[in-house]
């Protein structure tokens, strides 16, 4: 590979750093295309994507960037799987093909907040893939927030309704 197709990936790598809001180092040896191609399939619906490294340019490319922490891990065959839009999609995927595949391996990850980048391991992989997808946590908050309006309702609605059944009772009581 000549130098400037060296440059240009390393360029690539730093934006791909830089933009990405959360990420999932994976080792995906023993996989064979047709399941790569399925993985990469089901990773575009969701807003992810699956980008093969270069170790020793992403490793450049990595400093200053918040998956910093990352730079020690690109060794053998890596993979990132990133998002740019859905902070759990890509950890969410990856644990659930890892686990229907043994050949795919979870190395480590990272959560973007602000300017700095949370390293997580495996079992925080794991967490951030079991969290309830952004739909799920907006019908909840919106469930939440119209509890107390409806019950209010119903407060309101019970005093007429409790008059009307007290008048029906004396009706009932003098005939």
């Amino acid at each position: 590979m000549d130098r400037a197709t060296k440059e240009a990936l390393v360029k690539e790598y730093k934006e791909l750093f830089s933009s990405a809001i959360t990420g999932v180092l994976v080792d995906y040896k023993g996989l064979n295309v047709e399941e790569l191609t399925q993985l990469r399939k089901t990773l575009y619906e969701k807003q992810s994507k699956f980008r093969v490294l270069k170790n020793s340019l992403a490793k450049i490319a990595v400093a200053g960037t918040p998956f910093e922490g990352l730079g020690e891990q690109f060794v053998e065959t890596r993979a990132l799987v990133y998002s740019q839009d859905d902070v759990a999609a890509p950890a969410k995927i990856m644990t659930d093909a890892a686990k229907d595949n043994e050949k795919l391996k979870l190395i480590s990850g990272v959560l973007v907040s602000g300017e700095n980048g949370e390293v997580l391991d495996q079992q925080g992989i794991k967490a951030l893939g079991n969290l309830p997808s952004q739909e799920e946590l907006i019908v909840k908050l919106l469930f939440v927030m119209n509890a107390p309006i409806t019950n209010f309702a119903r407060v309101l609605n019970e005093v007429p309704a409790k008059f009307v059944r007290t008048l029906q009772a004396v009706a009932d009581a003098k005939e």
